[in-house]
């Protein structure tokens, strides 16, 4: 029950995102994020269209909910429809939205946010994350193989590094937080890490 609320939260964004898809399409070469001068893969704008991503995480690994797996899904929007010079495009927002569902009944979450796909080079890019995440996890608890999270909604932070196979795939290694930053009573905090890969259209 706890990962099919997940699996819920991604389903819901794979049908927005199949909504939302008629009206992305591959935006002009001047539209390009040109951070360090450098396009996007094959002089394409990745970061113009929508994209889907699906991995796996290590869950809480260096406090109480560590020892089990995660399974992450979700779907990155095409920047928004901010005109600004290409060179700056990159300060742009995507929006994104998923969920990550914890294999061994442990703390699961769904989040939506955004995230600046930044490109260093034609293949290689990072993307910093913000956003709010919602989780089904403990709010105080006693229990040793449990984190105390005190809200029920968190800021939800991260970044990954990335790296574009083809126009199309990509793989990227990612991190991330969820915290209430001290508004609540309890704030031990959750971390994931890993990697996905992702199909843009």
């Amino acid at each position: 029950m706890v990962a099919w609320r997940a699996w819920r939260l991604a389903l819901c964004a794979l049908l927005v995102a199949f909504t939302y898809a008629g009206d992305a399409g591959a935006a002009d070469l001047a539209a390009q994020s040109l951070l360090f001068g450098a396009p996007a893969s094959g002089g394409i704008d990745a970061a113009s269209r929508w994209e889907l991503r699906a991995g796996a995480y290590a869950h809480d690994p260096i406090f109480n909910e560590r020892g089990s797996v995660d399974f992450t899904a979700e779907v990155v929007f095409p920047r928004l429809p901010i005109t600004v010079d290409p060179a700056w495009a990159f300060l742009v927002p995507r929006p994104h939205i998923g969920g990550v569902a914890n294999l061994r009944g442990r703390t699961s979450y769904g989040y939506t946010g955004f995230v600046w796909t930044i490109d260093i080079t034609r293949k290689f890019f990072v993307e910093p994350i913000f956003g709010a995440m919602v989780h089904d996890g403990k709010l105080n608890t006693n229990d040793p193989s449990r984190d105390s999270l005190g809200c029920r909604v968190l800021f939800h932070t991260g970044v990954s590094a990335g790296y574009r196979l083809t126009d199309n795939w990509s793989v990227l290694a990612t991190w991330e937080h969820g915290s209430n930053a001290n508004t609540c009573a309890r704030n031990i905090g959750i971390n994931v890490f890993g990697g996905k890969v992702g199909y843009t259209f």
